[in-house]
């Protein structure tokens, strides 16, 4: 039976659960002899830690914010999903080679289950908004405003979707653009780490910019309910915390890596556990 590690590589990495998670993933499928490990790395060490991973017997690894676009040039090949998204979440080892893929993409879509369309609005230029771009492409969304905060990264986001084909406007945080969006939107996705904790006491938008006709799905998953959710509870909106997201990304991350359907309600259980007792 396989034995090693897996992890996850990010800056900061001290809010994921994703070890937590994992390993009783692992567990509950009798795979004691693998440990799933979470690594700080800087950006200035990210290629030192993939290029030793494979020599510390990693199996394979999750990446997570900044890395999920720069890890790639460290990267010997990418799967198809990873190519169309040009961001990558999952790292595997395969003999010699380390192979991106991206399972961020199904772990948007595991969220917007029911059906919603209209205009959507994303907030975020990263590799999350990468995900939710193509996802929301897929179930057909065609209004889409995306919102960034810096010149280079909205640039860099807007030759993306031109690469993708997918019609979308790029704005600014903080402009009238992006308000007028807003109160037009009928799904609102916050795919920037605002909100998460530690400072949970922030929020990407205005709260007056919320209206109870809209649906907010915040990737944030730590804390459960998020100052946007809150708010947006509050302001009579339909919310969806970035639970089920972590899990189905997790889930697909772990069918790649050992070839086998873990127990969902497991990993969300304790996910939950996890996070209640960080309060």
């Amino acid at each position: 039976m396989k034995s090693g590690l897996l992890g996850v590589v990010g800056y900061p990495i001290g809010h994921s659960v994703s070890p937590v998670m994992m390993n009783a993933a692992l567990n509950a499928s009798g795979r004691e002899n693998i440990l799933y490990i979470a690594v700080e790395a800087k950006p200035r060490d990210l290629e030192r830690f993939v290029s030793s991973a494979r020599y510390m017997n990693f199996i394979g690894f999750n990446v997570t914010i900044p890395h999920k676009v720069s890890v790639i040039k460290f990267l010997d090949r990418l799967h198809r999903e990873a190519k169309l998204v040009e961001a990558v979440n999952v790292v595997k080892f395969v003999g010699e080679k380390k192979v991106g893929y991206n399972t961020d993409v199904i772990g948007v879509e595991a969220c917007l289950t029911e059906p919603v369309n209209g205009k959507a609005v994303v907030l975020g230029v990263g590799g999350g908004a990468r995900a939710a771009a193509i996802a929301l492409w897929r179930k057909g969304f065609d209004d889409l405003f995306f919102a960034g905060r810096r010149l280079s990264t909205m640039n860099e986001f807007r030759k993306f979707i031109m690469r993708r084909n997918i019609s979308a406007r790029i704005v600014k945080f903080g402009s009238a653009e992006l308000a007028q969006a807003i109160k037009q939107a009928e799904l609102l996705v916050n795919a920037t780490p605002v909100g998460m904790y530690p400072n949970t006491d922030s929020s990407p938008i205005p709260s007056n910019l919320i209206h109870r006709k809209l649906t907010i799905f915040d990737m944030v998953y730590n804390p459960v309910e998020t100052k946007l959710l809150k708010v947006g509870k509050a302001r009579g909106a339909k919310t969806i915390n970035g639970i089920k997201m972590l899990v189905a990304q997790g889930a697909e991350a772990f069918r790649i890596w050992l070839g086998e359907d873990p127990d969902e309600k497991v990993m969300a259980k304790a996910a939950l556990t996890a996070l209640r007792r960080r309060r």
